[in-house]
């Protein structure tokens, strides 16, 4: 679908890009993408930071985009200043809790920095209305509660950035803006992805930027009809409202590898990460290999008489579904193995992998969680950039010796590997039933280390 749609030409095209605020790094990534292959709609349109970055395609320097983005903190969209460094979920909390105090004190955080840092970027709008591509944005009309859809062609002469800081107001939490005596708020809260202005262009195909904003994405039912196609990622892609130079650059990456890999399936692959579709299907071949010989009982002959039945594969293969979000078949179960214990171990999808160099970081990554006596928290598992509410829970638990998942494969592993335990003992499949991802991850972790030796 993905390759048929770029190669299609002559096209009249639209490009969407949704709300989300300090996610909106993801957008630039597919705005990279679409440049390298040569896609060039005739309309864009976004809401919230969605429309600001809707506006910046238009001028068209990417690169100065992306730098704009690597450089974000929190202080140049709104007047606060984090007050700590968000090393811990308690951390996280505070820093909420501070914000939270202030909106309430001062009624909504003023958006001057915003103000001007979109001054400061769209610096040339007679520029952007001398352009042949039709710039759309959307917001919230406070009095009506109705959303307006407006082309620049609709908006006063000198008045584009006043309606860019409307789309982006995220009332109450910042002010609202008003224009000509009108109170404006976030677009987002009517409809988070603009989709019916752009299909109102009569387009022949459509690209949807989305990532995952708050608020309502209204379907609009002539979509069906349109040849379009959804560009999202399965990571979370941080808080909205706390920017993080790190976390921009590798939602950057990910923007961009979303859109080549929809682009080019034959070349490149993975749902979590990515490779080269022919190293994917070269190690999925390997894989299955061993499995068989596993199964019939050459490799671990202690676990064979459990995994043999044909009931228990398949509640393992659901568990592995439920964690990949994808259903495992014979042909994914490599990829789905691989990304879900890069991702277990904290390997951030931060470039385009080497199966090899993956392998070889989780087999490193096993070894660092295996050592003895270990004082310090492990560098690589620590987090790399300001994690959202979500994050901080997940990481949370993973700080807990009874429930995290990470030490629970470090410990079936080594019982795996030691050749006086017996694992026809009722207890161990107990515990398989019980903690069957950790399990199929501490699996996966021998089949490698034994690889690797």
């Amino acid at each position: 679908m993905g390759e048929a749609f770029f190669n299609k030409k002559n096209q009249k095209r639209g490009l969407v890009f949704g709300g989300g605020g300090a996610r909106g790094a993801f957008e630039i990534g597919v705005w990279k993408a679409l440049d390298e292959l040569v896609y060039k709609p005739t309309v864009v349109a976004g809401t919230s930071v969605g429309a600001l970055n809707a506006v910046l395609y238009a001028m068209g320097d990417v690169q100065e985009a992306e730098n704009m983005w690597k450089e974000i903190e929190t202080d140049n969209v709104l007047d606060y200043t984090i007050p700590l460094e968000i090393e811990s979920f308690n951390d996280y909390r505070k820093t909420l809790t501070g914000f939270l105090i202030k909106v309430i004190r001062d009624k909504g955080i003023s958006s001057d920095p915003l103000k001007n840092m979109i001054d400061k970027y769209i610096d040339d709008e007679e520029k952007l209305r001398e352009s042949n591509l039709s710039i759309g944005l959307s917001t919230t009309n406070l009095k009506t509660r109705e959303i307006e859809y407006l082309y620049l062609s609709d908006i006063e002469k000198g008045r584009l950035n006043d309606y860019l800081l409307a789309s982006a107001s995220l009332y109450p939490a910042m002010p609202k803006t008003i224009i000509d005596q009108t109170p404006y708020i976030d677009g987002g809260y009517a409809n988070n992805i603009p989709i019916s202005m752009v299909l109102d262009k009569k387009l022949d195909q459509l690209i949807i930027v989305d990532i995952k904003g708050p608020g309502i994405v209204k379907y609009d039912k002539r979509l069906k009809d349109h040849d379009h196609l959804w560009i999202r990622t399965k990571w979370p892609l941080g808080d909205m409202l706390l920017f993080d130079k790190k976390r921009a650059e590798i939602n950057i990456r990910l923007g961009y590898d979303e859109t080549i890999k929809l682009a080019c399936p034959e070349q490149y692959g993975g749902l979590w990460y990515t490779f080269l579709q022919k190293e994917v299907m070269e190690e999925n071949n390997r894989l299955l290999v061993a499995v068989d010989s596993f199964l019939r009982g050459k490799r671990t002959s202690q676990l064979y008489h459990y995994i043999k039945e044909e009931r228990k594969q398949l509640s393992l293969l659901k568990e592995m579904s439920k964690r990949w979000e994808q259903n495992v078949e014979a042909d994914t179960l490599s990829l789905a193995l691989m990304e879900l214990t890069g991702k277990l171990l904290n390997i951030l999808p931060e470039k385009r992998y080497l199966i090899e160099d993956f392998q070889n970081e989780i087999v490193y990554r096993v070894e660092r969680l295996l050592e003895k006596e270990r004082k310090q928290p492990i560098k690589e598992f620590q987090p790399a950039f300001i994690l959202s509410g979500r994050e901080w829970s997940e990481e949370f638990i993973e700080r807990l010796p009874l429930l995290s998942n990470r030490k629970l494969v470090a410990q079936i592993l080594e019982r795996l590997e030691d050749p006086t335990i017996n694992w026809d003992n009722p207890l161990y499949h107990l515990l398989i039933k019980a903690k069957p991802y950790p399990f199929i991850i501490a699996l996966y972790c021998k089949y490698l280390r034994e690889m690797d030796n």
